[in-house]
């Protein structure tokens, strides 16, 4: 349970290889940036980085996002829960089940 809440847990192979890729680029101009001695400041680098986003078309988040970590790891929390709950239902009626076929078996046996 306690990994519900990491970020990334949910992303398929594909997204993973995007994310990496991109990543890599941006990796790869900061490097550039340093070795050019460029002074850089941390409000540019934010700057940069949705000028960098927008050029690869991909979306920039405006501000911190509408969701909160807490939020978002209560809401993780929650449907981890519910699954875990189905998940040991399931494994109740599966265990009946085979208990109701072991019962059918023995009474087979006996006649």
């Amino acid at each position: 349970k306690t990994d519900v809440t990491i970020a990334k847990n949910y992303l398929r192979e594909d997204e993973i290889k995007e994310l990496n890729r991109i990543v890599n680029m941006w990796l790869d101009f900061a490097e550039d940036q340093a070795l050019r001695r460029k002074q850089v400041f941390l409000q540019d680098w934010a700057d940069k980085l949705d000028q960098f986003l927008s050029f690869n078309d991909r979306d920039v988040l405006s501000g911190a996002g509408k969701i909160s970590k807490k939020d978002a790891d209560d809401k993780a929390r929650l449907e981890f829960d519910r699954f875990a709950q189905q998940r040991r239902r399931l494994k109740e009626a599966e265990g009946a089940l085979a208990n109701i076929a072991a019962l059918k078996a023995i009474l087979k046996k006996d006649k």
